[in-house]
């Protein structure tokens, strides 16, 4: 193959996107130089990935944020449903909770990440819809496994268990543990209690 050959073939669109590298590239960028200042070239600079396609794979820079949820949301969802009934409520969300953002190198719960969602009030303004999935997995596992409880009550407490592992992974980052960081909320996880009955 010739010279002009290869570099055809280069620049023709990526068979497979690593929605992971991309991520992992972006955050490092955002916790570097702050959000607002890293603009589509220099992620497409740093992941190696032109602006047309990254612009086709993400509608907004925001986007790219909220990369592991769906994942984390899988995760969630087979932990729950691989949950024995006679397992405590409390410890089935849990135990859930941490398999959801432990072992998967794209778990949105590093440092960089973290520091990002945190400071910047465009990525707080989307939160909210990127973790809907993840709460309605949660929410409905309660509704299933918690007598009485109403859809809204189930829909509450799964907000506020989201609320309360993504202040633990603040509080993880801010400390600079060497601790992983699904410990640290399985950690403070153990202090909330389901009352199912």
């Amino acid at each position: 193959m010739s010279n002009s050959d290869a570099s055809a073939a280069q620049r023709g669109r990526p068979t497979v996107l690593d929605r992971g590298a991309i991520a992992t590239a972006t955050f490092r960028l955002w916790a570097e130089r702050g959000y607002a200042a890293v603009g589509w070239k220099d992620i497409a600079e740093a992941t190696g990935v032109s602006v047309r396609t990254l612009v086709r794979h993400f509608a907004h820079k925001s986007d790219i944020a909220w990369i592991g949820v769906p994942a984390a949301t899988r995760r969630l969802r087979q932990a729950l449903e691989d949950t024995p009934e006679q397992t405590p409520v409390s410890d089935a969300v849990r135990r859930a909770i941490v398999a959801s953002i432990a072992d998967d190198p794209m778990t949105p719960a590093g440092p960089d990440w973290i520091q990002v969602v945190c400071t910047e009030p465009e990525l707080a303004v989307t939160a909210p819809a990127a973790y809907r999935p993840w709460i309605a997995e949660l929410a409905r596992f309660l509704d299933q496994r918690v007598p009485d409880i109403t859809p809204t009550a189930a829909a509450a407490l799964a907000s506020g268990y989201q609320a309360a592992t993504f202040s633990a992974l603040v509080s993880w980052c801010e400390s600079g543990s060497h601790e992983r960081a699904a410990d640290a909320a399985d950690e403070a996880l153990t202090w909330l209690s389901v009352r199912a009955g």
